[in-house]
């Protein structure tokens, strides 16, 4: 085989696998072509070759994880990208290669995840299913990379490698990476991991990189090329060029304002009707003279974008593109409350508006109440009108969990346990979490691809949902209503159980689900496990009493016997014995029992404690029942819809959490979120 053959082998194995997204991806397709000069034609220049030997050096002897740094994006790209083709010519290592900008349409992460996913070889990667939402993406690509025998047989099934290029992370467009969701911090045996950025430490938060990675500093390299490299000064000579036409430049710079203020590459009609660019404006800009108009350039489907990353990144230091990103959201969101309310269907919406304005509404920090205006019917509706629908409309029901979260932390760290209305803050935003998981629950399980058998070698593929499906929970979600009723009284009863009648309607006799509670009736106590226990048995049984009824008994210890055998033991088992003393001990100690119990359980813990954290509700601090609901509610992505009901950790066991952390309305909030979902999608 010749080089250029071998060459031409190699950089069709970055572009994905045949059939697959990744394959027919325009903008990968893009970055290729706009590299191909330098990394194809051209030899390396003598600084290039000194920043190859470095990363090689690295990769046949370094931690797992290097972080490129240089603040000039052509540089890195080309030099990333001809290293990364040199190691795939080599058959040195499976290469995956992801261009993160908004010029390829990568930058925000719902669209560099499907990319990233795409690359692989194909969707054994997945594991269980066909990743579905955002959650399932990333869990997909932790599990690829910490299985690298799965995904590459390069150089060799025993010994296989993976390499891993994100080029360009500082251009990330929407809070991504987010440390509280790492998906690069565990590279498994055999895996690499390269992030190019622009400096160490990520502007302007000042956060370093390797922080918002969740990497540890001794398990990366910093690879870093100095600043003196000249960088042009084309965008000034497009603002001269553009300032010399008068009127006509000022209505022209409009337009570079709007292509410097969006998150991928934008079509003539979407520019117009989803950015609000004035006809004029555009006709104008589309006659601009050189260097103005060479910024941008049109791909063969007619859509725009700038042509280099330092230009678009100097253009878009502009003070007039956060009224552009707030114009699109307020457009976005008054067409979407307008089609609600109108009694006609909708009318087909510009489609860069329904792909971006959620990342929009993120970029600009929107309100809870907005963000959850994407978490609805009509929202859905339109999503499905796209290709990737699924995708997207979960993508943007994550971005308004993620603001409800923030908020319910923020109320739950302000010190106003005893403010009614920071309580019925905390209700309010603990049911919209609570929507965003059922919602995204129910849509999971009507796409069904986990139920089906599936041909594993398959490239990815976007999922596609039938809405008509039934999301088989009809019994569940009548018992969680049941349940929900039994733990409320009057007319918040009557409420509830108004709407778990309706369920319950066809169905055989429904009753309630056990709670998990601490009995504190010293005539609960069992004499058995108590003479065990002193006998030198852990606590770690406390787990078995909650398997069988839900119910941690007292011992009948006394407090300072008691405190004395929870706090000799270690790691997980003094989670559950601080659990275990909780009946044991007079009131004023118990809030101090728990708090033994979180500090275990968020060094220890794992899910199998949660009807634990459960029991011990009444006494939890409120940012740590927060964080509990926030972090366990439908985040395992092998969980099905009808026991995010009614199963272990459902919305049914976790409801001591939702009762201490919003009282009896979190309750009657949470069942009417329960009979509106299962109205929306049975």
């Amino acid at each position: 085989m010749t080089h250029t053959s071998v060459r031409q082998v190699a950089l069709s194995s970055l572009c994905g696998p045949e059939g697959g997204l990744a394959r027919s991806h325009r903008g990968l397709a893009a970055f290729w072509q706009s590299v191909a000069n330098d990394v194809l034609l051209d030899t390396a220049p003598a600084d290039t070759r000194a920043q190859l030997a470095a990363l090689d050096a690295w990769f046949t002897g370094g931690p797992a994880c290097a972080l490129v740094a240089g603040p000039d994006p052509n540089f890195r790209s080309a030099l990333l990208s001809r290293w990364a083709l040199s190691v795939a010519e080599r058959r040195a290592a499976e290469v995956i290669f992801v261009p993160v900008s908004a010029r390829f349409g990568t930058a925000v992460e719902r669209d560099m995840l499907k990319l990233f996913f795409g690359l692989f070889k194909g969707s054994a990667t997945a594991m269980f299913s066909r990743p579905r939402s955002p959650n399932e993406l990333i869990s997909a690509i932790r599990l690829a990379l910490m299985g690298v025998g799965w995904v590459s047989s390069v150089p060799d099934e025993e010994n296989p490698q993976l390499l891993v290029v994100l080029d360009g992370v500082e251009r990330a467009a929407d809070g991504w990476p987010d440390p509280r969701v790492p998906f690069l911090s565990e590279p498994g045996e055999g895996a690499r991991i390269v992030v190019s950025v622009d400096a160490e430490g990520h502007a302007p938060s000042g956060m370093l990189w390797r922080d918002r990675l969740a990497w540890a500093a001794e398990e990366m390299t910093l690879i870093s090329y100095p600043a003196d490299r000249p960088l042009s000064d084309e965008t000034a000579r497009a603002r001269r060029t553009l300032a010399s036409l008068g009127e006509e430049g000022v209505l022209a710079a409009r337009v570079f304002d709007a292509l410097a203020a969006i998150l991928a590459p934008v079509s003539r009609d979407d520019l117009v009707r989803a950015v609000g660019v004035n006809l004029a404006a555009l006709e104008v800009f589309e006659r601009a003279p050189d260097p103005a108009r060479r910024l941008v350039v049109t791909d063969d489907q007619g859509a725009y974008r700038f042509r280099g990353d330092a230009a678009r990144a100097r253009w878009a230091a502009s003070d007039r593109l956060a009224a552009i990103e707030d114009a699109i959201v307020a457009r976005g969101l008054s067409a979407l409350r307008a089609g609600r309310a109108a009694s006609e269907p909708h009318v087909a919406w510009p489609p860069y508006l329904v792909e971006y304005l959620g990342a929009h509404m993120t970029r600009r920090c929107a309100g809870v109440a907005d963000c959850m205006d994407l978490v609805s019917p009509a929202w859905l509706r339109i999503w499905m009108d796209r290709p990737g629908g699924l995708v997207g409309f979960l993508t943007d029901a994550r971005r308004a969990r993620r603001a409800a979260e923030d908020a319910l932390l923020d109320v739950c760290g302000s010190g106003t346990e005893g403010d009614p209305g920071a309580g019925a803050e905390r209700a309010a935003r603990l049911c919209d979490v609570v929507r965003c998981a059922l919602v995204e629950g129910a849509l999971c399980e009507k796409e069904g691809s986990r139920h089906e058998e599936r041909d594993r070698t398959e490239p990815y593929t976007e999922p596609a949902v039938d809405l008509t499906r039934p999301t088989g929970a009809a019994r569940e979600r009548a018992e969680a209503l049941v349940t929900f009723a039994s733990l409320l009284t009057g007319s918040e009863q009557q409420l509830v159980q108004g709407w778990a009648t309706d369920a319950c309607a066809g169905l055989d006799e429904i009753l309630p689900r056990s709670i998990p509670y601490v009995a504190t009736d010293p005539s609960a106590a069992d004499p058995e496990r108590t003479r065990r226990i002193r006998a030198g048995a852990t606590y770690d049984e406390v787990g078995g009493y909650l398997s069988r009824d839900m119910v941690i008994r007292p011992t009948d210890l006394s407090p300072e016997e008691a405190w004395r055998l929870a706090e000799s033991r270690d790691g997980e088992s003094r989670m559950v014995a601080f659990a275990g003393i909780l009946p044991d001990l007079p009131e004023e100690m118990r809030e101090k029992a728990v708090r033994e119990v979180m500090s275990a359980y968020w060094a220890h813990g794992d899910r199998l404690a949660l009807r634990v954290l459960a029991a011990c509700a009444p006494w939890m601090a409120l940012a740590d029942a927060a964080r509990v609901i926030c972090n366990e509610l439908g985040n395992d992505w092998t969980d099905e819809f009808p026991q995010m009901l009614v199963g272990f950790g459902s919305i049914t066991e976790l409801s001591p959490l939702l009762r201490r952390l919003g009282g009896t309305a979190a309750l009657v909030g949470a069942a009417r979120v329960i009979a509106d979902v299962g109205e929306w999608l049975p």
